[in-house]
């Protein structure tokens, strides 16, 4: 009966093909060796070539160690391919200044992802079950997590999949009893220090005393949900498409803020995942609508390496790594590349067309080694007349945005500036009627993919 039911939801929601290799993440919990035993009885009929795997994450002792050694076990007598790997969370997580349960996951999936990758591509299945799906569904609820949230754990993201996710807890023990599996419990899952924990043992039976199906319940509201979500987040990706300028991460803030309020959420929202913010909730989202409205310079912190940037008329997606100083020594025939840009230092005994993107200079005034780095405070450049400009005004007199301007590179030589591409060059060493060589700095803007 659960094998029937757990085929109809693989081919509802397209969850496997035919001649697909499936890692199942096995803890030897009841839901993960259920997830095992189905996905082999269902191998042949589907094709599929079945894998387990499993993360030890040295967080309890012999206990841990011996669920690994059951896994490891069972997959041997049944001829199941096994991967396992054993990390110590705990000290992982203290480096990273991060929580051991989030640390735990994003090791978890690392290692799944490793062992697809191992095999040149798999589905990574987990063992979450209905209870798994209320339970998210209540847990989000009770942070403030948009609507896309509560509409529960998905059926696939990527190339992991949820074949479980349509039984529940009563259905998955009676099925191992009828096999005669064992399985081994989690002496953790009963510790009520855990915010799941309380809302399984504390929360949910106290939904059953109100409705016996309180668990049925919850996930069906999510599913009906979910299906409103997807239309809305359709239309709020038609938004950010026609808002989206130059194919790059910036957006107009006044298409955003001119869209439905239910679409701009969804588009906050689906930026804000996409620029790697976690745990989206309410507050987020209304922050990065809130950031729309504010002043050209307002930002919002995404995660610890992104932050969105409110710049002129649009908001965009910046990168803490871009605002780092730099510093490149650099002699005639060398060049530098960084961020999206490059820079060339070249002699030739023929000049090159004027450009706004090209300096020259007379060889025999200007040789050595220069540097290209990022500017500084009270940086200046020579100017045709008396006197010079500070390059803070140079970047105002053009526009050039605030969070741009620790981008643009400023060659020098020695203390001097000589060339502030493609806005300003000095003068001082310009080609007259005696220049025999000539000294090319060339700035080019790169791709990505070049």
């Amino acid at each position: 009966m659960l094998e029937k039911k757990v085929l109809n939801t693989i081919r509802e929601h397209g969850l496997l093909e035919k001649g697909d290799k499936v890692i199942c993440a096995v803890s030897g919990g009841a839901d993960s060796m259920c997830l095992l035993t189905v996905m082999k009885a269902l191998a042949d009929e589907l094709e599929l070539k079945v894998y387990a795997a499993n993360l030890n994450h040295s967080l309890r002792g012999a206990e841990g160690d011996g669920d690994s050694q059951y896994v490891e076990t069972v997959c041997e007598i049944k001829g199941i391919p096994f991967f396992g790997k054993k990390l110590d969370i705990a000290a992982i997580a203290k480096a990273r200044g991060k929580s051991v349960e989030e640390t735990g996951r994003d090791e978890r999936y690392r290692f799944f992802a490793e062992a697809a990758a191992s095999l040149g591509g798999a589905k990574i299945a987990t063992g979450h079950n209905m209870g798994d799906n209320a339970e998210t569904v209540l847990f989000r609820l009770a942070r403030g997590s948009g609507s896309r949230g509560l509409c529960g754990i998905r059926y696939k993201r990527g190339n992991i999949i949820r074949p479980l996710l349509d039984a529940s807890r009563s259905e998955i023990e009676e099925y191992l009893l009828e096999n005669a599996v064992m399985w081994r419990e989690d002496s953790t899952n009963a510790e009520l220090v855990y915010t799941r924990n309380k809302i399984r043992h504390g929360i949910i039976p106290l939904l059953k005393e109100i409705n016996p199906d309180a668990v049925e319940k919850i996930v069906g509201c999510a599913k009906s949900l979910s299906e409103d979500e997807e239309y809305l987040r359709g239309l709020a990706e038609g938004l950010l498409a026609s808002a989206r300028l130059d194919d790059g991460e910036e957006y107009s803030t006044s298409a955003i803020m001119a869209a439905p309020l239910p679409i701009a959420k969804r588009a906050a929202a689906i930026l804000l995942e996409n620029w790697g913010a976690r745990d989206i909730d309410q507050q987020k989202i209304n922050a990065f609508l809130d950031l729309c409205g504010k002043p050209s310079g307002k930002r919002m912190d995404v995660n610890s390496d992104v932050y969105a940037l409110r710049s002129f008329y649009t908001v965009v997606r910046r990168s803490r790594e871009e605002e780092r100083e730099f510093s490149f020594s650099i002699r005639p025939g060398q060049k530098v590349k960084h961020l999206d840009w490059e820079v060339d230092i070249s002699i030739t005994d023929t000049p090159p067309p004027p450009e706004p993107d090209v300096a020259v200079f007379d060889a025999a005034q200007l040789f050595g080694i220069f540097t290209v780095r990022s500017r500084r405070d009270g940086d200046k450049i020579r100017l045709k007349e008396q006197g010079s400009k500070k390059i803070k005004d140079l970047f105002i007199e053009n526009r050039i945005p605030q969070d741009r301007r620790g981008r643009v590179p400023i060659i020098a030589k020695g203390d001097e500036i000589v060339f502030v591409p493609p806005l300003r060059r000095s003068p001082r060493y310009a080609p007259n009627e005696n220049t025999r060589n000539f000294l090319v700095i060339k700035y080019t803007v790169v791709t990505k993919e070049e």
